[in-house]
């Protein structure tokens, strides 16, 4: 079995697969100067509550956007399962040429994001990860017959629930609310706009940068495939943009680039 983990500003996922067969998963919440010893005994009650051992795992795969936790996640790998991991980056063999600059800059999880996004739906394509902050990943189909697609970069811009977050903290008249999607774009009191431009302006944001990106790959029908924590509050205000949902699409990336890794 592979174990695999998707280390966030905000969630640190594991995920367990069986051959390509996610089998289960979790989410914890990420916390800056947890140990490798206190992540070992977290997933010694999560692992216990599926009839797993940590003696089953055969591989481990990590995506890390949080160097601390990179550090802590490695030694839980080297000394509570025994493995040495593999640590995604642009530096390592992905089944993708990667035009980002410099490649160490690139966070993890677009990568494998992008990995995933091309084995279920092919290149060009376009991935939007909702998260702490939200990513825009372009993929162009091969340069020539028989080379892989191309990783062309991106656009990053601040979470939706970052984004509210700072905006609450500094109006000293506005108050938080709900992210729920108002009656109207129009709203006729501060709860509803604030609302709409959190929903609706953000989803207009995002139609917007895929117009863009669509525009600059000359790639007009590109699937857009959205991922991510904070996807399911968008989604039905982006339908006109977004072709799929895949929320466990970092894991499936993890598992991709790990298989690819053990045959190349």
């Amino acid at each position: 079995m592979l174990l695999v983990i998707d280390a966030g500003n905000t969630n640190v996922t594991f995920g367990i697969f069986e051959g390509s067969q996610l089998i289960t998963h979790w989410r914890i919440r990420t916390e800056h100067g947890r140990t490798g010893d206190e992540y070992a005994a977290l997933l010694t009650t999560l692992f216990q509550s599926e009839n797993l051992r940590f003696t089953d795992i055969d591989g481990i795969c990590i995506a890390s956007v949080v160097p601390s936790a990179t550090t802590d996640l490695r030694r839980l790998a080297e000394r509570h399962f025994q493995h040495d991991p593999l640590v995604v980056s642009g530096e390592i063999p992905l089944g993708l040429t990667v035009r980002y600059h410099p490649v160490t800059d690139i966070g993890a999880d677009r990568l494998v994001d992008a990995v995933a996004a091309v084995h279920k739906y092919g290149a060009p394509c376009i991935v939007i990860d909702f998260g702490t902050a939200t990513t825009f990943n372009a993929i162009a189909a091969p340069s020539a017959p028989g080379e892989p697609p191309v990783y062309l970069g991106g656009a990053i811009c601040p979470g939706i629930a970052l984004s509210a977050e700072a905006l609450f903290s500094h109006a000293a008249k506005l108050a938080a609310v709900e992210i729920v999607r108002p009656p109207h774009a129009i709203g006729a009191n501060t709860v509803h706009a604030l609302q709409s431009g959190m929903l609706f302006g953000y989803a207009a944001q995002v139609d917007g940068m895929v117009a863009r990106f669509r525009a600059e790959m000359n790639a007009p029908d590109c699937p857009v495939i959205a991922t991510g924590g904070h996807v399911s509050v968008l989604i039905s205000e982006v339908g006109t943009s977004i072709t799929a949902t895949e929320p466990l699409l970092t894991l499936e990336g993890l598992q991709r680039v790990y298989a690819h890794s053990q045959t190349n």
